[in-house]
């Protein structure tokens, strides 16, 4: 497994719990030279040019306007461009259930959108997507102590990578 995550290892983020379970992992965020907004043109390209090069893709890092689910579509416009079988993990939230009841309506929304997509995606051009629900994580902050460790995710994540079986959707609360 080749493995691109988004997200900064350095902080508190899914992108240090994976960078301990996977240390050969890269990691894609600005500290190492990805703008993922994609609000600049060059930025999307320098993504595409350079995910071409792994065969798993962590989203784990929510990028507003949609951002998340730009990098979902763009690796797997090009993974199957370029014949690659790969598997793109997205990261999701229980507030999607949400939507505009939630506190937060437009990230719920954009969560929701980046599950459906997901799920359309499965398996198109020998691709598989898992788009795994996570219902409040530590994120180091003390409000969210008793929230699901980053840890718990990562292990998660390894799992659905070496599990035999398709996976598609699953959801983990603490």
């Amino acid at each position: 497994m080749k493995i691109l995550s988004s997200g900064n290892p350095k902080d508190h983020t899914i992108a240090s719990a994976v960078s301990k379970l996977f240390p050969y992992a890269e990691f894609a965020s600005r500290a190492t030279g990805y703008d993922l907004k994609f609000w600049d043109p060059g930025s999307e390209a320098h993504f595409r040019k350079q995910i071409v090069n792994y065969n798993v893709f962590i989203n784990s890092s929510f990028i507003c306007n949609g951002g998340q689910q730009a990098l979902l579509e763009a690796t797997h416009q090009e993974w199957s461009t370029n014949n690659i079988f790969g598997h793109i993990i997205s990261i999701g939230s229980t507030a999607e259930w949400l939507g505009i009841d939630s506190m937060y309506p437009t990230y719920s929304i954009q969560k929701r959108s980046l599950r459906d997509r997901s799920l359309q995606l499965n398996g198109k051009h020998n691709i598989k997507t898992t788009h795994i629900i996570v219902g409040g994580i530590n994120d180091g902050k003390p409000e969210h102590a008793t929230w699901l460790e980053l840890e718990h995710v990562a292990s998660v994540i390894k799992w659905v990578l070496l599990h035999s079986c398709n996976i598609p959707l699953l959801q983990i609360e603490k």
